[in-house]
């Protein structure tokens, strides 16, 4: 029977698991700039739509599809009153603390399926 010996990568690996686990336990608060939650939910819902509405539009080309989707979220970032670089500090501090995430992630949904009911919508 061989004995199990950790080749430096697994080291590595192992090492990048317990870091990681490690940082899913945090209870670190969000900064003070960072978009609520549920405001975070509504604009991801947006967002998504926005890229539904685009991929059924069938565009030729990816330039005319990044067009019409680069003015969807202008307007989504209007109606919600916030600015580019607000959203992607606020989704790269979501992404890097999953507890958070999954949270909005779970809004996000319960707010497209509440959009289609009422507005009888398809993705």
């Amino acid at each position: 029977m061989r004995g199990f010996l950790f080749l430096p990568h697994q080291v590595l690996a192992c090492l990048s698991l317990l870091l990681m686990l490690m940082a899913c336990d945090s209870d670190e608060q969000p900064p003070k700039d960072i978009i609520a939650e549920d405001k975070m939910a509504a604009i991801l819902a947006d967002i998504h739509l926005a890229e539904s509405r685009v991929s059924r539009m069938q565009l030729q080309s990816l330039d005319s599809s990044a067009m019409v989707f680069n003015q969807l979220q202008k307007q989504i970032w209007a109606k919600q009153q916030v600015d580019t670089l607000r959203y992607r500090e606020s989704y790269s501090f979501y992404t890097t603390h999953p507890q958070y995430m999954t949270r909005i992630y779970e809004k996000v949904l319960k707010n497209i399926e509440a959009r289609e009911k009422k507005n009888n919508i398809k993705l």
